[in-house]
């Protein structure tokens, strides 16, 4: 398996900045969670912690895991515990969360399979992993969604297809794919990662995102089969 990129590290400012956590999958994830009571609860990937506000507000105390030093700076203000270390390698002992939740990385790694393994590792019987990210279908370089909202219409281009580093970015003005890339998935990878280690998708959820057209994002809940 090959290490993780801290491809993060001198763009945390800016991201920080630029980014919030949307409404739609804020809300997704509160209601998901459920009432946490106390709980912890794993954050994977946690960037800046913008997630942490939803997560607090369910009643869970996070656990961030990042490998970016640089957004940790900012998680740890954010969220309960922080720890730097690849998403693929988790410092986590097995089965010792009941849920964990994962925000808007998936196109930032090579190896999602890889890193829903190491959650479904984390978890106990029956203990969940919550995501949500961007609609591989919807939102990538086969499409430029940069003027949709004036268009009102959409031109999509080969290349959904192959799975990969996009030497276009993600599409959709960001700027996040020119900075620090952008690894597109179909939906069959994505999807298929959850399964293929060992969760059942018990939820998919679509968010527009802002989109007018087709929405620009999705959201899963898997579960761990109960012992």
């Amino acid at each position: 398996m090959t290490p993780g990129q801290a491809r993060y590290d001198g763009h945390a400012a800016w991201y920080d900045a630029t980014f919030s956590c949307p409404p739609e999958e804020a809300a997704f994830l509160t209601q998901s969670l459920g009432a946490g009571r106390g709980a912890a609860c794993l954050d994977v990937a946690c960037g800046t912690g913008l997630a942490g506000q939803a997560i607090a507000g369910a009643g869970y105390r996070a656990l961030g895991v990042d490998i970016s030093a640089d957004q940790l700076r900012f998680a740890g203000h954010r969220l309960a515990a922080i720890v730097r270390a690849d998403a693929c390698r988790l410092p986590v002992r097995d089965q010792a969360f009941g849920v964990a939740v994962g925000m808007f990385f998936h196109t930032d790694v090579a190896d999602f399979a890889a890193v829903v393994r190491e959650v479904a590792r984390c978890l106990r019987p029956g203990g969940r992993f919550i995501y949500a990210g961007l609609h591989p279908c919807f939102l990538g370089p086969f499409v430029n969604r940069v003027t949709e909202s004036e268009d009102r219409a959409l031109t999509f281009l080969p290349g959904y297809g192959t799975v990969g580093w996009a030497s276009r970015g993600s599409g959709d003005g960001s700027g996040v794919g020119s900075r620090v890339g952008f690894h597109h998935k179909t939906l069959e990878a994505f999807l298929g990662a959850f399964p293929g280690a060992g969760l059942d998708i018990r939820d998919v959820r679509e968010f527009s995102g802002g989109g007018v057209v087709v929405p620009r994002n999705v959201g899963v809940i898997a579960a761990k089969a109960a012992a």
